[in-house]
């Protein structure tokens, strides 16, 4: 008798956008956004004189990080210590810009905040780094950073803070599988405390497993750890094919 564990497996490739470098010979661009996040947690911020901060070679890009991340950001370059800060009902005008803040008309209107400053996040001194996590309630903040020196209106950038990443979901999956005369004894892993089912076929011509075993115990759930152990009557048949599907 031949037996063929089949556990169903998903695998969720995700691509990041990285920044076009092929224009980086052209005058400085204004309007981008970088994403940020765990798999790329680091932020190096220079300036552009007293004109604009510089990220990854753009004038004060947008920042697409992520909430529940830790991010370090360094100061590359002296001078204009980094604020960040967001708008809420409490700190209405902490940050105000006029037409297109991608084209570096923004400006700021505050007074220099200080930690514990209604809308106060977080700042940078010059040629020093800083590792912050933006908690879930920030995201969709209006967030910005800006230096903290007054009339440098140009040095003055947005911040967008999304959800985590989702992690694929685990799908359970047969690791070993024994045959003692016609009962198969199997071990599932999978997502603790999940229940699922053992799908068969003896034909794999038409990719379908359409039969349910009738397994033992009768309601496979994994434990704590996501494992599980079952087993299965394989009776007469001289070939079989098993998946693990998990139950909605």
């Amino acid at each position: 008798m031949t037996l063929h564990g089949m556990g169903k497996a998903v695998r969720c490739i995700v691509t990041r956008a990285l920044p076009l470098l092929l224009a980086s010979f052209l005058l400085p661009a204004n309007g981008e956004t970088i994403s940020f996040d765990e798999s790329d947690p680091s932020i190096n911020l220079g300036n552009s004189g007293s004109s604009h901060y510089r990220v990854n070679g753009f004038n004060n890009p947008t920042l697409a990080l992520r909430s529940g991340v830790t991010y370090t950001l360094t100061r590359t370059s002296g001078g204009h210590p980094l604020v960040l800060a967001h708008n809420d009902t409490d700190f209405p005008n902490a940050v105000t810009y006029s037409g297109d803040l991608e084209e570096g008309s923004a400006f700021r209107q505050s007074g220099v905040l200080r930690s514990g400053d209604p809308g106060w996040l977080l700042r940078i001194a010059p040629n020093s780094s800083s590792e912050f996590t933006f908690p879930a309630d920030l995201e969709g903040k209006e967030i910005f950073y800006y230096c903290e020196i007054s009339g440098h209106r140009g040095m003055i950038g947005k911040v967008t803070v999304e959800p985590p990443l989702q992690t694929p979901a685990a799908f359970p999956a047969i690791c070993s599988l024994s045959l003692s005369g016609t009962t198969l004894s199997l071990s599932i892993t999978g997502p603790p405390h999940s229940t699922f089912v053992v799908k068969s076929t003896t034909d794999l011509s038409n990719g379908t497993f359409p039969t349910t075993e009738n397994s033992t115990p009768a309601v496979v759930a994994t434990n704590d750890t996501g494992k599980a152990t079952l087993t299965v009557e394989t009776a007469s048949r001289p070939s079989l094919f098993l998946r693990v599907e998990k139950v909605p």
